[in-house]
């Protein structure tokens, strides 16, 4: 067994999957997750993640990144201008990416459906699974290492570590404020209704539009951002819907997760809720 191999529930999902980024199809929205790799510590640890975890990972570079942008006055304006411009350089890439890298159509090709549903079209069709949420190692660790080595070589020492202890708390404030938006369910502030509503938007009714996860400030300068309230209501009543039909699969199988711990694999009516 190869190391990356797919499940064959994988093999089939994506063989059911016509290409389209958008709502999860009625087969789908029936189950909470699937299995994607064969391989335990690639499905488990590099493939998904808890949600706490990219603080574990990318913590550290948004305290020292802070620490040397607050550490001694000559300077002191210019590195916190450094320090937000990693903040929103980020939002910036978090939107291109998922605009032009996670939407587009793999038309016939299998190797670039495959491709597609990994980034982006497994979320799509399980929106609800806790583990694929956040940001995965196999993901966020290379585009990390190759921003820092980017800023390194463009600033100092120091520079480049404010830049990227910016960078890394806007990628914080995205992975989390995602996850907020799929499972915290009852917002209690109007910042938070209108993420959670928006995105709904983008997972239900208008998946080409409402492409900022962590703000909505680079879809109203593109000119992307849908903000009809009843666009939002309709969206929000169809995620509802669909998180209660996946909230039913996990209580039908709780079994899910001794699964992951054998390293197999059941068929997709058995391993696919959490």
């Amino acid at each position: 067994m190869a190391v990356f191999d797919f499940t064959d529930e994988f093999q089939r999902t994506v063989d059911r999957w016509d290409g389209t980024i958008g709502p999860p199809s009625a087969e789908n929205r029936k189950l909470n997750r699937i299995r994607v790799y064969k391989n335990g510590f690639v499905e488990h640890v590099l493939a998904s993640s808890h949600p706490l975890l990219p603080g574990v990972w990318f913590g550290w570079a948004v305290v020292y990144g802070g620490f040397l942008t607050l550490s001694s006055a000559p300077g002191r304006g210019g590195r916190v201008w450094l320090f937000a411009g990693g903040v929103l350089g980020f939002s910036l890439l978090e939107y291109l990416l998922h605009r032009f890298a996670f939407h587009w159509d793999p038309g016939d090709d299998r190797r670039a459906k495959v491709r597609l549903f990994l980034m982006h079209g497994l979320h799509h069709e399980f929106p609800n699974d806790k583990r694929r949420l956040v940001a995965p190692p196999l993901m966020s660790w290379p585009i990390a290492a190759i921003l820092f080595a980017l800023y390194w070589l463009l600033l100092d020492r120091n520079s480049a570590f404010v830049l990227f202890g910016g960078t890394c708390a806007g990628y914080l404030a995205y992975d989390w404020i995602h996850y907020y938006t799929h499972h915290f369910r009852s917002p209690k502030t109007r910042v938070g209704k209108l993420l959670r509503r928006a995105h709904a938007v983008h997972h239900f009714k208008l998946p080409l539009l409402n492409m900022g996860i962590s703000s909505p400030l680079w879809d109203w300068v593109f000119g992307t951002f849908a903000w009809s309230e009843e666009t939002m209501r309709a969206a929000l009543r169809e995620t509802k819907a669909a998180e209660a039909e996946s909230d039913a699969a996990e209580r039908r199988e709780p079994a899910r997760a001794g699964v992951g711990r054998s390293g197999g694999h059941r068929s997709a009516e058995i391993s696919s809720a959490e």
